[in-house]
């Protein structure tokens, strides 16, 4: 680019990091502050804590499918039924490493004065490795069946729904179950998800408010369960900033809440943290996690949040429509959808200033055979990542790889400690063959073509790279602006490399423009315990469909166009 334009497009990044810093001054909208009702509350911790031991006890191996797990809803049942509540079950299928197996979740309905319905909700399975499952998630069955209790006795301005849910560790199954398929899923006018009491002296109180592949709570919920939690003495940790907007671009949920987002049910999941969180990560998913691990009083501080949440929610005159796509910033500041969608599509707009200046200089030296040329060499790129997750999809369906309904399996499950390296080796070896395979292939095609120029390939990237940054923002304009903006920003502004050194240091450039990638793959690493084994669990979730195809291929024009800005900083302008 010409000095001018230059300036012009450095100015233009300037002014879109000018206005998503001063999009709270002009665009932010400050919630206004809740005072909740003051209840006498009820909640019995030590009545919670015993109903805890007893579940836990007598069935502690409740994997879905499971005998235990089959026998411990008619404990459910036998602690519900008394109370008053009609008990009914939801039956659905899923498939567990292969195998297919039968959840049930056990629904308690008490009619209110509305037809609305207030539903809470706490799993009561758990994963293969744990014993008793106390922490996660016994403790939460014990404040719910505790909250059923104490609801039972007076009548309620909602109609009430206790959920004990099933194959919440195979990616909230009963939960999604629940959202899609209960007979009266559109009265369900909010939602309380349960999970759970961590082990030991509690630190602080954490709200988890992200859908599971769409939705999120929505700030008037978010402000009254942050203020029931915090008048429990306890820090309260909810997302905001750049947290949300990760969450937000990825979309996975961990809790039950995330199905009932993700049709549009205000919901959100009350969890904790223990005091010592090196002791809560080991005794996490373990056989470590027993009853003796759990303290009264951190079950009374989390039953008496949950309580008021529940008794708020029921006394609001009106249940508030709030857009679940307001963006919080910090405290009680929002962005609005609109506000955060303009901010999106302004992070791209340099992307098109430097594609127009590249046009205006280098566009007479593009022709069809130099255009062929570089389409040629990016779906050469491209063909491996394809065939990688084709060959997945094929070997889920020869029953090579262990098929799961939704999320893979567990963290801590032997599956995702010991990768199947046959199936990694095949994986790689079909990228590496492809690979050769579309080398050759392009070399030989484009043997007679017009020599490459850097300005022209570099101008025809540009212009796939708008493409691809629009259908990004289309999909999910957070998940663009988190994985696309920075390798955007550098890309479009690397030249032309002055010998080795400047060649290299322009790679360098290009490579770490994928830090936002780099740095969520070892968080998520770290957060599941996998280490480098992520790839494995990555490799599952592609063939159950977590990571969805769109999202793959965009994620694969991604690093492709990365590999070729790579490749033609060895290309010249022919003279």
């Amino acid at each position: 680019m010409e000095s001018r334009q230059a300036k012009f497009v450095f100015g233009l990044m300037v002014l879109v990091i000018f206005f998503w810093l001063v999009s709270p001054m002009v665009g932010g909208i400050q919630e206004p502050a809740w005072v909740l009702p003051q209840f006498s509350l009820s909640f019995d911790a030590s009545r919670a804590y015993e109903t805890t031991r007893e579940f836990v006890t007598r069935f502690p191996r409740r994997v879905l499918g499971s005998i235990e797990a089959r026998q411990s809803t008619g404990f459910l049942r036998q602690q519900l039924e008394p109370l008053g509540y009609k008990i009914s079950y939801m039956h659905f299928d899923a498939t567990i490493a292969g195998h297919r197996q039968v959840g049930r979740n056990v629904l308690a309905f008490k009619a209110g004065q509305v037809p609305e319905i207030l539903a809470v909700i706490a799993h009561y399975d758990t994963a293969g490795t744990t014993y008793q499952g106390a922490m996660d998630d016994g403790s939460g069955i014990g404040a719910l069946l505790e909250l059923a209790r104490i609801l039972s006795s007076s009548p309620t301005r909602r109609s009430l729904l206790f959920v004990a849910s099933d194959g919440e560790e195979w990616g909230m199954l009963g939960a999604r179950d629940l959202a899609r398929n209960y007979p009266d899923r559109s009265k369900i006018v909010a939602a309380l998800s349960l999970d759970g009491v961590a082990v030991g002296s509690l630190s602080e109180i954490t709200l988890d408010t992200v859908g599971q592949m769409g939705g999120y709570t929505p700030p008037w919920l978010r402000q009254i369960s942050s203020i029931a939690a915090g008048a429990q003495a306890l820090a309260v940790s909810e997302p905001s900033g750049f947290q949300e907007h990760l969450e937000r671009a990825l979309l996975l949920s961990w809790t039950d809440q995330g199905p009932l987002l993700a049709v549009g049910v205000p919901a959100i999941n009350l969890g904790s943290e223990s005091s010592d969180r090196v002791r809560q990560f080991t005794i996490y998913h373990s056989p470590q996690d027993t009853i003796d691990n759990l303290e009264v009083s951190s079950v009374d501080k989390y039953g008496k949040a949950a309580e008021e949440i529940v008794r708020t929610l029921d006394e609001l005159p009106v249940i508030p429509k709030e857009a679940m796509g307001s963006f919080r910033l910090r405290d009680l500041m929002f962005l609005s959808p609109g506000t955060m969608l303009i901010l999106h599509f302004l992070t791209f707009l340099p992307l098109v200033a430097v594609f127009c200046f590249h046009s205006i200089n280098h566009g007479k030296y593009l022709n069809k055979e130099r255009v062929l040329r570089e389409l040629l060499a990016l779906g050469g790129a491209v063909l491996p990542f394809l065939a990688v997750y084709y060959t997945i999809v094929l070997l889920r369906l020869l029953r090579v790889m262990p098929g799961y309904s939704l999320y893979p399996a567990t963290p801590k499950d032997p599956v995702l400690e010991h990768p199947s390296w046959a199936v990694l080796g095949g994986l790689i070896a079909v990228a590496l063959v492809i690979a050769v395979i579309c080398f050759f292939v392009v070399k030989f095609l484009c043997r007679d073509m017009s020599r490459p120029d850097f300005y022209v390939s570099k101008l025809i990237l540009l212009a796939i790279l708008i493409v691809v940054a629009i259908v990004g923002l289309f999909y999910n304009a957070y998940w663009a602006v988190s994985f696309l903006a920075l390798p955007v920003w550098v890309w479009m502004l690397v030249g032309l490399g002055q010998g080795v050194g400047g060649r290299a240091a322009n790679r360098i450039y290009i490579v770490a423009a994928g830090v936002p990638c780099f740095l969520v793959e070892t968080h998520y690493a770290a957060r599941l315990g996998l280490g480098w084994k992520l790839a494995w669990y990555e490799i599952l979730a592609l063939s159950t469909g977590i990571f969805t195809l769109t999202a793959f291929l965009l994620a694969a024009a991604a690093v492709s166009l990365g590999l070729r800005f790579l490749v033609i900083q060895s290309q010249r302008r022919p003279d």
